[in-house]
């Protein structure tokens, strides 16, 4: 008689959001999120050396290629809404694109496991918040350079004063609103590996029905993760321009 056996997959026996954590002078690190970033950042460094050390004014090869494509789409939106003024802005609209595409697609190596080794730090809610912190800064730097002390103040009561308390508001929530986007698409990734990774439990007459369909389903999701992760960087990079232009408009 053939016999068919899932056991019950509970919501505790799935680790999501859970890190290796180390506590320094009373401050909690996440030793995975810190150690993630950090090899997604000696990535951009090594891609950077070789781009500039092979860099030609002749036949460029693809690497240069790719990064010439990504640099004049950036100045295309930025000079397509900022204008001029905004040039500034490319070198970090495209550094947080191709940074956060890497780190992205470090969801390649996700496993499904409980501590993963080496997993997106996007999906640490705060990696997602420090990046925010490194663009809004800018942003509002940008604001008062632009209008002034007085006109930078002055903004927030307009179109009518009594709006003050919105404008307010809306300044505190975009750097929320950018943290919670990336952080919350990554953390969908990470948790959809997970319970493809749980499939390798099912079994069908002692056949591993479960490791077979992980195998594929975690195939096809990791290529289409890999998608996500490229389409998030880009939106995180895009509203990075779209802040800075909003900031530097009012001037004009």
């Amino acid at each position: 008689m053939t016999s068919f056996a899932v056991p019950r997959l509970l919501a505790s026996s799935i680790g999501i959001g859970q890190h290796v954590v180390a506590k320094i002078a009373g401050l909690t690190f996440d030793l995975d999120t810190l150690w993630a970033t950090g090899v997604a950042m000696v990535v951009v460094i090594a891609l950077g050396l070789v781009v500039a050390r092979k860099a030609t004014n002749g036949v460029p090869g693809k690497l240069q290629l790719a990064w010439e494509m990504g640099l004049e789409a950036i100045q295309n939106q930025v000079e397509g809404t900022i204008g001029s003024r905004g040039r500034a802005v490319i070198p970090l609209a495209l550094s947080l694109f191709v940074f956060i595409l890497v780190a992205n697609w470090l969801t390649t190596f996700e496993t499904g496991a409980k501590y993963e080794i080496l997993g997106p730090p996007a999906a640490d809610i705060n990696f997602t918040l420090a990046l925010a912190i490194v663009v809004i800064v800018p942003v509002h730097i940008a604001s008062v350079r632009a209008r002034g002390v007085r006109g930078y103040v002055s903004h927030y009561f307009k179109p009518y004063k009594v709006l003050f308390p919105i404008n307010v508001v809306e300044e505190v929530a975009k750097p929320i609103t950018l943290a919670l986007r990336l952080f919350g698409n990554l953390l969908s990734s990470v948790l959809m590996v997970a319970l493809l990774a749980a499939l390798g439990v099912w079994t069908l007459a002692h056949f591993p029905v479960g490791d077979v369909s992980t195998l594929v389903l975690e195939t096809v999701w990791k290529l289409f993760d890999l998608l996500i992760g490229a389409i998030q960087a880009f939106i995180f990079a895009l509203l990075t321009i779209l802040y800075f232009d909003a900031a530097m408009s009012g001037a004009h």
